[in-house]
């Protein structure tokens, strides 16, 4: 027998063959099929035949130097042809120890070894091995090659940016949480339109049932369950800075994500966590103070204090109608008041203020990081489930209306009436009216809510401090029936029901695709690729932003925008 069968069993050749076809054949998707074919389209049982003359000939006694190294080179060839599939079977779902066992059946403890090292470097997470200019010595390095800086990495971390989002199985669907969710507060009692939209919801045979029914499925097909799967953006981050310090960047932006949240379309939040981000944490609790103290914009603030990032955009503020409340929830995060953990000292009326602060966006920052159980109760979210209860106590009390709408509602209350009623401030030096909806039907000028009904913004679109948990159980208990997390729920149906609560254009999407626009758009501002891009953010937390008045893709800067 010769040395090499101590490495390769032909025992169960055939059928260890026929499942390495199945795999290159059958469970390779189209995008991933020139990473498999990365040997010229060699199949595994070629690779085979290839890796056993090439072994048989290194490892023959009396064979001369010139002889053993072509061996060699024959030999990692064919094994890499078998391993190949590995990095298959890993995107296809297969155990990275079942697929080694498969293929390497029977090696030697050497082999065992190097085929577990090859297997583990094909396995890590991100994209499929790039292609090597000499495929003789790219396993090589592989076997070899564990810190050593013989040769070039055998994946590219960055490769799938050029890919549709969401291409890849592990990019789609519920992400794997690696976070823990946050308390929400809990009162004995919860208010009278919430106990009555949780009894319709629980009801089966109640219409708001339907509502979900046709909006979820409408969701499904724009992407709500793959919403907040950001596994991705943690591949590319991990990739490129370490296990350690990628992971880190990436909660802390995916946190920043959150804190520049509130009132914020998705592309221009991701703009404004980018302009954060770039910023050290001393720098960032210092703009942030000066924002939320002084109510500049946050470019101008950066400008006093001399720590304004580099390749800024002349023409743009970071400014938003929004901007103080954004600044304030950086600086808390920034002092740890955003931590899971509330600590033991804080006790009564201080635990609850704790609680009860900024839901909403420390949700919608946790379900970026994969959690199960809060949500982010948004605009979209409320308005949705406010307009299908129809109540008047989901009536908004600072409607923004149209000049249609308020002519429905003057009609309501009355012309003369519905002055006590509106009041008028000045945003960024526009005034701005607001009817008090709610007050009015409180005070039962308002009898009918339906003349309201394709009027998103008459519907209150937040809850109530004392409803938050109310919201995430009732989520909880309707997501399970659609086998969704809560987190994906919230978005189908926030996504589906868009055309009606008054979802932007521009925040259609799901956060990866959005997040790709938003490398784009600053690419072609620069005059960059868009993976020049993200290795600038990434590296040099470059920001993602495009001088005001510039057109993008996606959408136009929102008017709230400067």
């Amino acid at each position: 027998m010769s040395t090499l069968s101590e490495f390769i069993s032909r025992r169960r050749g055939e059928e260890r063959r026929a499942q390495l076809n199945k795999l290159l054949n059958y469970y390779i998707p189209p995008n991933l099929r020139p990473a498999a074919n990365f040997l010229g389209g060699m199949t595994p049982s070629a690779s085979y035949e290839g890796a056993v003359q090439g072994f048989d000939q290194a490892l023959t006694p009396g064979a001369s130097v010139s002889q053993r190294v072509g061996g060699i080179g024959q030999g990692l060839t064919g094994t890499a042809g078998i391993a190949a599939p590995l990095a298959v079977a890993k995107q296809a779902g297969m155990p990275a120890a079942q697929a080694v066992q498969e293929a390497f059946q029977g090696f030697s403890t050497g082999a065992n070894y190097a085929g577990g090292v090859l297997a583990d470097r094909l396995t890590q997470p991100g994209q499929m091995p790039t292609t090597y200019s000499n495929p003789v010595l790219a396993p090589f390095d592989a076997i070899r090659g564990m810190g050593d800086n013989g040769g070039p990495p055998l994946r590219d971390p960055l490769a799938s940016v050029d890919d549709e989002a969401h291409s890849l199985p592990k990019y789609s669907g519920a992400a794997e949480n690696r976070t823990t969710p946050y308390p929400r507060y809990r009162p004995a009692k919860t208010t009278d339109r919430m106990s009555r939209l949780e009894s319709a919801v629980a009801d089966v045979n109640n219409p708001i049932r339907n509502v979900f029914d046709k909006y979820i499925e409408k969701g499904i097909t724009l992407r709500g369950p793959d919403w907040y799967n950001t596994e991705e953006m943690r591949d590319w981050f991990v990739g490129s800075l370490g296990e350690k310090e990628g992971d880190r960047q990436w909660r802390e932006f995916m946190e920043l994500i959150g804190t520049t949240s509130t009132g914020a379309k998705v592309p221009q939040n991701i703009r404004f966590a980018s302009f954060y981000r770039a910023l050290s944490p001393e720098d960032r609790t210092a703009v942030a103070s000066l924002v939320n103290e002084k109510g500049i914009t946050p470019r101008k603030a950066a400008e006093e204090l001399g720590v304004l990032p580099p390749n800024m955009p002349e023409k743009f503020g970071y400014g938003h109608i929004k901007q103080r409340n954004m600044a304030s929830n950086v600086v808390k995060r920034e002092e740890g008041e955003w931590s899971r953990e509330i600590p033991e000292e804080l006790t009564g009326a201080a635990r609850s203020k704790r609680l009860q602060a900024n839901p909403k966006v420390k949700g919608f920052a946790n379900d970026l990081l994969g959690d199960d159980t809060n949500i982010a109760a948004d605009m979209h979210f409320m308005r949705m489930l406010a307009m299908a209860d129809g109540g008047g106590d989901f009536l908004s009390a600072q409607a923004k209306l149209s000049k249609d709408a308020y002519a429905k509602a003057a009609e309501a209350i009355g012309p003369r009436a519905i002055k006590k009623y509106t009041s008028t401030r000045k945003v960024n030096g526009k005034p701005v009216s607001e009817v008090n909806l709610k007050k009015a039907w409180e005070d039962g000028k308002i009898n009918d809510t339906s003349i309201f009904s394709s009027t998103p913004s008459a519907w209150a679109d937040t809850p109530k401090a004392n409803e938050y948990a109310a919201y995430e159980d009732m989520a909880k208990r309707v997501a399970a029936e659609y086998d969704m997390t809560p987190a994906q729920f919230q978005a189908a149906l926030w996504m589906g029901a868009g055309d009606i609560t008054g979802l932007a254009d521009e925040s259609q999407g799901t956060f990866m695709e959005l997040f790709r626009v938003a490398l784009d758009n600053r690419a072609a501002e620069r005059g960059i690729s868009r993976r020049e891009m993200l290795e600038d953010f990434i590296n040099n937390k470059g920001v993602l932003a495009v001088p005001a008045g510039a057109a993008i893709s996606g959408g136009i800067l929102g008017e709230e925008e400067q």
